[in-house]
């Protein structure tokens, strides 16, 4: 079949002529917009029939194939090395090393597991792999058709070069970055690359800005975006990595993938302990050589001490805190992809939006109504028809139904029979008023058949279409006369009054004089100014000897009726998370494609700004880097930007300490989401790319759904705040006991019994049964009150701040020193049960410490005994499985004795005596009489 190319005997089209004169040669530093079609052309060598085949094979082998390359990526094997290599990890492989030289194969193999369970945990975090730039390479179509040699013909899209001419039809992906040099009516939705929510139309006039966004430069098509509408040719100017589509592609590869909050404080913390875990080490040892111990006693400390510093159960722990919480912001309808961006969310200080979708409905919808000088607002059910000025009523049914009618809007029917509106979404706002309003549109278009039509066009600005009126009681009721033809027209108010001599006034027809067309124009640039998007319609009954195929004289002498502005409405439920943002001491700040009128005008309604401050992307191009640093910490609303200005702006505020939460649903906006701290793309509008990009992705395309999110991410973070501390300490008990069991017998002059308080293996079950099934159960400790009444974390900050640092250091030595102070006890009273009592006592104690953790300063009687049921479920199963180890075979496993029922009072006692402590210390902290 071959193509159609657009002519220029349509007056909805143009195309390309000859030109008179030889042309003039192109100015090859000016953007493609600014060109002229013949300029374009003779830049590129090349013409309207297309490129000499052989020329076109020698460009093929300087260019490269039109696809995107995939860059750099992280190997499997490096990302296994990159958890083996971690510090606590190779502390933990150099233990079980040593356990195998000195023959401690039991030792060896549970440390051994512990370091698989490490690195499989991590693996399996980072090894989703980025698939964004596979997601773009979905977006190219495998063939197109090209004229090449004056002839046209199918071609593998990947076979395109740089003057090329390719022809396009309404459904084409649009293959390469094209200047168009023929039209006819075309539009084209490029939503996934520049925001724009409604599609463009295209047109073959040069611009004249170097400077002007992606979304005004009529003249182009670019990779990757769909023609909606219309017909098409342009000559491809870029192909493969030099498309906007490939610098997206390139921004995206470059942008290198950044730790979690998350994870650089636990890595701090890794290192911290690991040097304390060294210098403990190494003290034991010495003080050990200075008594005259073996050498394997040495090396058994060495490896006893290293696993009391080791939280073993802190990667499986913090993995199961946040996969709980992914599982609870899955049922508030947000998705996580990677689950280090959970705790991320808690720390977020700017949530950085997109508006289509995510602030707002997406959906077009008409709100105001202006007739005849009266503004009528639109809700839902339509109007308050008591509210209506005199001679509106009428009027307004015209307005909407003659917007119906010159439409083309589809009605369909869902499984209830409600009317399911598909088209345009500019044109389904029109009828779903009418349909509010009580017209039944699809019998009126039944009663007032079309029999001609004239489509939207960029030249004319307008639609029009001619009806045969049958009898009709709708058309009486709005005073249209019912014996001829009717034409009724929508589009641009400027461009309706120029081809108008009438208006509708308060219900009967005046001429259009100054007074009346000011009184218009005035109302146009009122509606503008409020963000909407503003058409105006018009009717005229046609005389019998007008030509129907003559556009011109068919939309002559129009009676202009009134002005629609529409406008995609926000959610109602924004408001109250915009607020709840503010309140949580978060920023909102709205990053669009989008028109700045229509942006400011949203950001207005929902508080997101006062509705004066944006600005738009040409702008902060002409902005100094100082400048651009202090613009985005203020402004609220950025406006017609370009992906690098997404990219620039998420880097900037970093750079200030912001953590940053980035949304998105295009392409355009994959590199921001991919830099963020957290990205969030949209599950219903986005694409396969954003998605890939994102961390998170939202099911129902809500902004509160993301500040619900932010209240999960703090309730995570604090979880794993309570449980890193609470590891911590039981490790620096366990610490001291290790680094102080040896002290006594040194200062005595005596010998070592045994320079080791604990063994490796009941360490090793200490860690695991305190740090890992209590750690489990603080990862699922409800929400504290007032979580979202407080700023966030300050970024930076590390886990010990706000006191938890001084709280964990003496709940600690209180552990260490107790315990050990039990084992000195019974070791003077030569109780062969010293070491089972010391490891009963940092058990008990522990379990004890885990139950007064649960809040940082409010008191447990304020929780709630049972608030966190798991919590007492674990406490139990862990004080069983205590006993398990002191009175059942599992002892001999471990080396421990039997206890009496006196002796295992102690150690619960203590345990209990701790508690108390704790509760006693938080009371005196809420009433400001203690720190932390």
């Amino acid at each position: 079949m071959s193509p159609r190319p657009p002519r220029s005997a349509s007056p909805s089209s143009t195309s390309l002529a000859a030109p008179a004169d030889p042309p003039r040669p192109a100015d090859a530093s000016a953007p493609w917009h600014r060109l002229t079609a013949v300029e374009t052309l003779t830049a590129l060598g090349s013409s309207t029939d297309g490129l000499d085949p052989d020329e076109a094979e020698r460009r093929r082998a300087e260019h490269g194939p039109n696809q995107l390359e995939e860059r750099g990526g992280t190997s499997p094997w490096r990302l296994v090395w990159e958890q083996l290599s971690a510090v606590m990890v190779l502390i933990l492989i150099g233990a079980a090393l040593l356990s195998l030289v000195l023959g401690k194969y039991l030792e060896a193999g549970a440390i051994g597991a512990i370091v698989i369970l490490f690195a499989v945990l991590g693996f399996v975090q980072e090894y989703r792999a980025e698939q964004a730039i596979a997601a773009l390479r979905r977006m190219t179509v495998p063939v197109v058709r090209v004229v090449r040699g004056g002839s046209p013909r199918d071609l593998a899209s990947v076979d395109l070069v740089p003057g090329d001419v390719v022809v396009l039809e309404a459904g084409s992906v649009v293959p390469a970055d094209l200047r168009l040099i023929e039209f006819a009516n075309l539009r084209v939705q490029e939503a996934a690359l520049t925001g724009e929510s409604d599609p463009v139309d295209k047109r073959t006039d040069p611009g004249d800005r170097d400077d002007v966004p992606l979304g005004d430069r009529r003249s182009m098509a670019y990779s990757g975006t769909q023609v909606t509408y219309g017909r098409g040719v342009g000559v491809v100017v870029a192909t493969g990595m030099a498309t906007e589509l490939g610098t997206i592609a390139s921004l995206l590869q470059e942008v290198a993938p950044e730790r979690t909050p998350l994870q650089d404080r636990l890595d701090r913390i890794g290192k911290q302990l690991a040097l304390a875990g060294l210098i403990v080490a190494a003290l034991v040892v010495a003080m050990g050589a200075a008594a005259g111990e073996s050498v394997t006693n040495l090396v058994l400390t060495a490896i006893s001490v290293a696993v009391a510093v080791i939280p073993e159960g802190l990667p499986a722990v913090v993995t199961f805190t946040l996969a709980v919480g992914a599982q609870r912001m899955l049922r508030r309808e947000a998705l996580i992809r990677k689950l280090p961006a959970v705790e991320t969310l808690g720390s977020v200080t700017v949530i950085c939006t997109d508006k289509t979708g995510t602030l707002t409905q997406n959906v077009m919808t008409v709100t105001v109504v202006d007739v005849g000088g009266q503004r009528v607002a639109m809700g839902e059910g339509g109007p308050d028809r008591s509210t209506l000025p005199q001679g509106a009523d009428s009027a307004l049914l015209l307005t909407l139904l003659a917007g119906s009618l010159c439409n083309d809007t589809s009605i369909d029917r869902d499984a209830f029979g409600n009317p399911v509106l598909l088209g345009d979404p500019t044109e389904t706002a029109f009828v779903a008023a009418a349909l509010a309003l009580g017209v039944d549109v699809e019998e009126i278009r039944r009663r007032v058949p079309r029999v001609a039509e004239f489509p939207f066009d960029s030249e004319r600005k307008r639609m029009s279409t001619v009806h045969d009126p049958l009898l009709s009681t709708v058309l009486e009721l709005t005073g249209l006369p019912q014996d001829a033809p009717l034409v009724f027209a929508k589009g641009s108010v400027d461009g309706l009054l120029e081809r108008s001599t009438g208006a509708f006034d308060g219900g009967r027809l005046v001429d259009l004089d100054e007074a009346v067309r000011t009184r218009i124009t005035t109302a146009d640039d009122r509606l503008a100014s409020d963000g909407m998007r503003v058409l105006g319609v018009a009717y005229r009954r046609l005389p019998e000897e007008v030509d129907l195929a003559d556009v011109e004289a068919v939309e002559g002498d129009l009676v202009f009726v009134g002005l629609v502005g529409m406008i995609d409405p926000p959610r109602d439920e924004v408001r109250d998370a915009v607020a709840t943002c503010r309140a949580a001491g978060i920023r909102p700040v709205m990053i669009t494609g989008d028109h700045p009128l229509t942006a400011r005008a949203i950001a207005r309604d929902l508080g997101i700004s006062d509705g004066e401050r944006a600005l738009t992307g040409p702008e902060l191009d002409r902005l100094t880097a100082d400048q651009f640093a202090a613009a985005v910490g203020v402004v609220p609303v950025f406006a017609r930007v370009s992906p690098e200005h997404k990219l620039r702006i998420v880097e900037q505020l970093q750079s200030q300490g912001q953590v940053v939460a980035m949304t998105g649903d295009g392409v355009n906006d994959a590199p921001a989401l991919k830099r963020a701290d957290i990205g969030v793309a949209m599950g219903i509008t986005g694409t396969d790319v954003s998605k890939e990009a994102a961390e998170m992705v939202l099911r129902d395309d809500n902004f509160a759904t993301i500040v619900a999110a932010v209240e999960e991410g703090r309730v995570i973070y604090d979880n794993l705040r309570r449980f890193v501390a609470f590891a911590v300490a039981g490790n620096l008990g366990k610490i001291i006991v290790m680094l102080g069991w040896p002290v006594p017998f040194l200062l005595a002059g005596g010998e070592f019994e045994t320079a080791i308080a604990l063994l490796p293996l009941q360490l090793l079950w200490l860690n695991l049964m305190t740090d890992g099934l209590l750690g489990f159960a603080m990862g699922v400790e409800p929400a504290a009150p007032g979580v979202m009444q407080r700023p966030p974390h300050r970024p930076g900050a590390g886990l010990w701040s706000g006191g938890a640092g001084w709280r964990t250091a003496w709940i600690g030595s209180v552990i260490g020193v107790v315990s050990l102070g039990v084992g000195f006890a019974y070791h003077a009273a030569d109780r062969v049960e010293w070491q089972t009592m010391v490891f009963t006592t940092l058990a008990f104690m522990q379990i004890f410490q885990a139950i007064g953790a649960r809040s940082e300063r409010e008191s447990l009687r304020a929780i709630g005994l049972t608030s966190n049921r798991v919590m007492v479920g674990v406490v139990g199963a862990v004080a069983a499985l205590q006993l398990a180890a002191i009175y059942t075979p599992l002892r001999t496993f471990l080396d421990l004795e039997p206890l009496s029922t006196f002796d295992l009072a102690v150690p619960v006692s203590l345990g209990a005596a701790l508690l108390v402590v704790i509760e006693t210390t938080k009371r005196f902290a809420r009433r400001g009489q203690a720190p932390g």
